[in-house]
């Protein structure tokens, strides 16, 4: 069953098409506070919204204005407020800190709604409502004198609760003491110097918009709420009618006690910081065999690492974080950007974070080679890095294209010019390195393919390191899987993508006479006469299923111009080989029936394969550049369990029986034109919800109507599908144009011309995705609904940003020649710095302070914690 309670095979009730008064969902006036669906019902539609007023105004200083009354029944299913707001209102509020709260004036007192927030990129907040009432958003003041002292109140009424109403206004009045009584003198000079030192210590610099300036642009103090100066403050505060306390001091007790990076039990100095268990004493436990994914790391995060440590975090390629982490959507508008590191090219690929280090590669536009770098997470520092050299057979770039892999103390990475690299993970000194297209005696590698490039980060796994080579553009080279041995470098096995022979299946270790090195044969290679294809590059990293020890790799176009479906094996499909021979398992192509068009050409298959379990059986799930997506059979991958066509569709889903009719916006090219609009990525997995989230949308981009690209107001650029079905698990409503769109993920969808190449990534109930296009983002979206709770602009025009990774409190993605670091803070910044990135606080900078002796002294540093580790997942 599904968390919803139906069966998930079953197929979902599509949501009505329109509200009560006949506009559709998409088209909703989203400049004015508005109710959408969270679910696929949709009884949002009958809801009433209206302006309120904020019943317990003399009890908060917090409040700035924001009231709305909902009218409906007094349970309904779950709807979702979204309240656009300028920012100048928030003046003097902690933005990540707002939360919704319920009145409930027959208990005269709150209740806050820890599923809300703010999206700041955006402009709006944002609540999941079940029940009918006036809901008031309340955030922290900016300033950290008030900010502190209202901590200072929440303690201690906690420690207090049973007090009466004259106790708990006492201690109110209390806690605000210092700001009544100190002369306003003091009290200014304090304020400016708080807002000093965190504008010189902050990583996100000066904050103009929050800091009121002086003569010379000297800081005051930030802003207080409602833009009131000293005395304005002190009238409200004397004001305030507290006989329950303020509702601000809930926002202190945030309802996940965050983790700390820690387990549940006090650890010695000598297993600090913790880095999971040792995956030999869990490996063996029979409870995977009941329960191999998604319930136990949620249930029991500490007993894996929050290492990402190869493509798409592990050998599934799942998608799917692991470890503690605190990131969660309502935490999530907390991320912030915590370094920004250059490299020397454009980053092509998405980065393995291990031990808290990143490890990502770069490129070169039009030149030779590129570099490997190992990046300190918490500084941003570079600490190793190693050049490559070698041309590639497209000339746009160079370098390396595939993620790498770190396993034990190794770093495996892959060169485009065809070169597989192994370093070691502390000195990137060099282990191995060999050539998968100049023939290497030494290391057993048969063949000279000269054009062959390498895109396919690798796989490692049981000390082999699987890895495709060559090149679907070139009409002299051949496509190759490799197995290596990974502590040599030394071909274990290679298989051939171009088909020998009608009827009969490649052999491993069957080679081409023209690629053949001359002692090939003499060293246990078949040599074969040329294949009549020589295209068909495996361009994705493999993924591997332990259940059945096979490897699954799609693959590219054959040679021109024989790239229309049907295509020549093993071409623009999917093959599946066994891990330890090589020998031939499988092989699934698309039908031209798949295609957004039946006659489109050259439709790879770009982006990996995930591997999970729907009850009993093992499933692989792709896309393919043709648009569609595909759930197989592991075990036999010409058994098709859903098959989709994800971009936008007339008249229909894109699923078998509701196929619908293309649409030229949305694929302008056309009949018998090169697909580049659909699936690039791998789908990422979420084990709870049952759901894959994929990327959508081609390399050239979004342009309205234009002809040029797919149409930005009809195609997302990502899916929410069922994992079973591929049928969206999002609600959506049919527009005018008889399309459905989702109904709660605008904006940042269907609203800018970007496009899903990445693979997104998951992490509690978060799903993280980049985009390219004309001004690539990164974006913070609800796995349940779609609902954009953060995003984060300024990459790079123009430039690719294939995914993020996600670390403990950390993601990473690179896009263009920069890699950027994201930390959760400041509101919930855990775990705490590292010990050995502590800087304590200069005597000499707090004596400067005068102010009165009833102000305690401040801290000396942060407190030390812990530095997250590392686990390898068990298949």
């Amino acid at each position: 069953m599904t968390p919803r309670g139906r069966p998930s095979s079953a197929r979902p009730r599509r949501a009505k098409s329109s509200t009560r008064d006949g506009r559709v969902w998409h088209d909703i006036d989203r400049s004015r506070p508005h109710l959408l669906p969270t679910t696929l019902d949709d009884s949002a539609a009958s809801l009433k919204l209206r302006a309120a007023q904020n019943p317990f105004a003399a009890s908060t200083i917090g409040d700035f204005g924001v009231a709305v009354r909902i009218d409906g029944p007094e349970h309904f299913a779950e709807a979702t407020l979204v309240y656009p707001i300028e920012r100048g209102r928030l003046a003097g509020i902690d933005a990540p800190t707002v939360r919704f709260f319920r009145a409930e004036p027959e208990a005269g007192g709150w209740r806050p709604l820890w599923s809300s927030g703010c999206n700041r990129a955006l402009d709006f907040l944002w609540a999941r409502v079940r029940r009918p009432g006036v809901y008031v958003a309340i955030g922290l003041p900016r300033d950290r004198l008030l900010q502190e002292s209202i901590r200072a109140i929440a303690l201690e009424r906690q420690h207090r609760s049973d007090g009466d109403e004259h106790e708990h206004q006492a201690i109110t009045e209390a806690g605000f003491q210092a700001l009544l009584e100190l002369p306003e003198g003091a009290l200014q000079e304090l304020r400016e110097y708080l807002a000093r030192v965190e504008i010189q210590t902050s990583v996100e610099g000066l904050p103009l918009s929050g800091v009121e300036m002086g003569t010379g642009g000297h800081p005051l103090g930030f802003v207080l709420p409602g833009r009131a100066d000293l005395d304005g403050l002190r009238k409200r505060l004397k004001s305030l009618t507290t006989p329950r306390g303020l509702p601000e001091e809930e926002l202190f007790r945030q309802p996940e006690p965050p983790r700390n990076g820690e387990p549940p039990w006090d650890l010695p100095p000598r297993a600090s910081p913790w880095s999971g268990v040792d995956w030999r004493t869990l490996a063996h436990l029979t409870v995977w065999d009941h329960a191999r994914t998604g319930y136990l790391d949620h249930i029991l995060p500490w007993l894996f690492s929050n290492d990402w440590w190869m493509y798409q975090h592990d050998i599934q390629h799942s998608g799917h974080a692991s470890g503690l982490s605190d990131i969660r959507a309502t935490t999530v508008g907390g991320l912030y950007l915590h370094a920004t590191v250059a490299v020397d090219g454009p980053v092509v690929t998405k980065p393995a974070v291990v031990d808290g280090k990143i490890y990502i590669g770069s490129g070169k536009a039009g030149g030779v080679g590129g570099t490997l770098y190992k990046i300190d997470l918490a500084s941003g520092m570079i600490e190793h890095s190693v050049p490559t050299s070698g041309s590639a057979f497209y000339s746009w770039v160079s370098g390396i294209g595939g993620s790498p892999a770190v396993v034990g103390d190794r770093v495996y990475f892959t060169g485009v010019h065809g070169t597989v690299y192994c370093v070691d993970a502390n000195t990137f000194a060099p282990v191995w390195s060999v050539s998968l297209k100049n023939a290497d005696f030494a290391h057993n590698q048969p063949l000279n393919d000269p054009n062959a490039d390498c895109w396919s980060g690798p796989l490692v796994v049981r000390d082999k390191v699987y890895v495709g080579c060559g090149e679907g553009e070139s009409a002299s080279t051949y496509g190759f899987l490799f197995c290596l041995d990974a502590n040599t470098g030394r071909v274990i096995w290679c298989f051939c993508t171009c088909k020998f022979i009608t009827g009969a299946d490649n052999q491993p270790n069957h080679i081409p006479s023209a690629v053949a090195a001359p002692w090939a044969a003499a060293s246990g290679f078949t040599v074969r006469a040329n294949p009549p294809e020589t295209g068909c590059s495996p361009w994705s990293s493999c993924a591997y299923d332990g259940i059945h020890n096979r490897i699954y790799v799609g693959t590219g176009n054959s040679q021109y111009p024989h790239t229309a479906q049907p295509d020549e094996l093993y071409g623009s499909g999917l093959i599946s080989l066994d891990a330890d021979t090589g020998e031939f398992r499988g092989f699934f192509q698309p039908s031209p029936d798949d295609s957004y068009w039946p006659s489109d050409y050259d439709i790879d298959v770009p982006g990996s394969a995930s591997v999970y379990s729907i009850g009993p059986r093992r499933v692989v799930a792709f896309g393919s550049k043709n648009g569609s997506a595909f759930v197989l059979d592991a075990g036999n991958i010409n058994n098709v369990i859903a098959r989709r066509q994800l971009l936008p569709r007339v008249g229909g889903t894109g699923v078998p029986g509701d196929r619908g009719t293309g649409d030229s916006h949305i694929v302008p090219n056309g009949a018998g034109r090169e697909n580049s609009s659909g699936v690039f990525g791998t789908p990422a997995i979420h084990y709870g919800l049952r759901r894959l989230f994929i990327g959508l949308g081609g390399y050239n981009g979004m342009a309205l109507d234009a002809g040029a690209g797919i149409d930005q107001t009809r195609t997302p650029f990502m899916r929410a599908v069922d994992w079973d079905t591929l049928r969206d698990a999002w609600p959506t409503a049919l527009g005018a144009d008889n399309i459905a769109r989702y109904a709660t993920a605008k904006p940042p969808m269907y609203t800018s011309l970007e496009v899903g190449l990445s693979s997104p990534a998951v992490v509690n109930d978060v799903v993280l995705v980049s985009t390219g296009g004309g001004q690539p983002g990164l974006y913070a979206l609800s796995v349940n609904d779609g609902l954009c709770l953060w995003s984060a602009g300024g990459l790079p025009g123009g430039q690719f940003a294939l995914g993020p990774a996600v670390y403990g409190n950390f993601v990473v993605v690179g896009a263009g020649p920069r890699v950027y670091i994201y930390n959760l803070g400041p509101r919930f910044r855990f775990p705490p710095v590292p010990p050995r990135y502590r800087r304590p606080w200069p005597w000499e900078v707090v004596e400067e302070l005068r102010v009165p002796p009833i102000l305690p002294d401040p801290p000396i540093g942060p407190a030390p914690g812990p530095d997250p580790g590392r686990f390898r997942d068990k298949d």
